[in-house]
C-alpha cells in the first residue's frame, strides 16, 4: 500500500491511499499541531478535528509501511478501535517524527489499539 499526503490550504492535508489491488482513497483531515495532542493523558485538546475512518480503510492502514528516504511527513494517528484519525505535524522528516512519539510518557504510544505512521508530504505542483 502506498500513502502519500499533501497539503490541502493552511490548516487541512489530503492523504491519498493507493491499495496493492488498485484502488484508491482519500482522506482529508483538519492538521493538528503536535502541541495540541496530550501525549500525557492520551487525548487531543481539540477532539473535534478527529476524522472517522471508514472501516476498510483502517484495515489498509494496518499495511502500510514507512516511507524510504528523507523530507517533511505528517504523522497519522489512527485509533482502530474507536476507527477515529488524527493528521498531526508536520514533521522535518520520519527520525523527528518518531522522536516526538516514542517518549516515555506518550499514553498514546502505549495504546495497542493506535496505529502510528508517518506520512511524507509531497511537494506542491
Amino acid at each position: 500500500m502506498i500513502l502519500k499526503a499533501r497539503t490541502t490550504d493552511a490548516g487541512h492535508v489530503s492523504f491519498l491511499v493507493k491499495r496493492s489491488d488498485g484502488g484508491e482513497a482519500e482522506l482529508v483531515a483538519a492538521m493538528i499541531p503536535p502541541s495540541e495532542v496530550q501525549r500525557s493523558t492520551g487525548t487531543f485538546r481539540n477532539p473535534d478535528l478527529l476524522v472517522h475512518l471508514p472501516p476498510k480503510l483502517v484495515s489498509a492502514l494496518l499495511g502500510a509501511s514507512e516511507p524510504e528516504g528523507d523530507g517533511m511527513v505528517i504523522a497519522l494517528i489512527v485509533n482502530t478501535a474507536s476507527r477515529r484519525g488524527a493528521a498531526v505535524g508536520a514533521f522535518a522528516d520520519t527520525a523527528v517524527a518518531k522522536a516526538w512519539w516514542q517518549q516515555p510518557y506518550n499514553r498514546l504510544a502505549r495504546d495497542p489499539d493506535v496505529l502510528f505512521l508517518t506520512v511524507p508530504v509531497e511537494a506542491d505542483v
